[in-house]
């Protein structure tokens, strides 16, 4: 009977061997992004890219290389957009601008004194279009976003709210 378990166990431990040892595939990630919001800053981390029927790029990424994409691509527009808004502002202006996922939102980081209703309004029309050349590249899109301007210190106090959607 010992032998019987001992040998029950053995098989058992080296199923268990193989299982883990077999091939571990992350999957596949897939993204479709229409032309206009398509900026092609995936292409260079999809495995592939194809054009669908509607004119859509369809990217498609192991598990991997999609993170280390929207990590990138994310970081890339937030400078940009920083870059954009510094220019519409004669000297320095602001702190930080980057696309924070959990709050589906361009996070605008200025201080009290800067903020302007007006310009932000304008501005925020065009940090909307930076949120969305990324909201729109995932594998889940989001359709609405908002882009805040909050106290560059204390990104709990808003000086303004957008609320922007995506134009289909």
């Amino acid at each position: 009977m010992k032998r019987f378990f001992a040998i029950a166990l053995v098989i058992v431990t080296i199923a268990a061997l193989l299982c883990a040892c077999g091939n571990k595939t992350n999957g596949n990630v897939q993204t479709k992004v229409s032309g206009k919001y398509d900026d092609n800053y995936a292409g260079s981390y999809a495995s592939s890219v194809k054009t669908d029927e509607n004119g859509n790029k369809v990217y498609e990424f192991s598990s991997s290389q999609y993170d280390t994409y929207t990590q990138n691509h994310k970081n890339s527009l937030g400078a940009d957009l920083q870059e954009e808004i510094a220019k519409n502002h004669e000297g320095k202006f602001g702190e930080y601008a980057y696309i924070n996922d959990e709050k589906k939102a361009v996070i605008i980081g200025i201080h009290e004194d800067e903020y302007d209703e007006a310009s932000a309004k304008t501005e925020s029309a065009a940090a909307a279009e930076y949120g969305f050349k990324y909201f729109q590249n995932l594998q889940t899109p989001v359709d609405s976003i908002k882009v805040l301007y909050v106290d560059a210190n204390d990104q709990n106090k808003i000086y303004g709210s957008f609320d922007y959607s995506v134009e289909k």
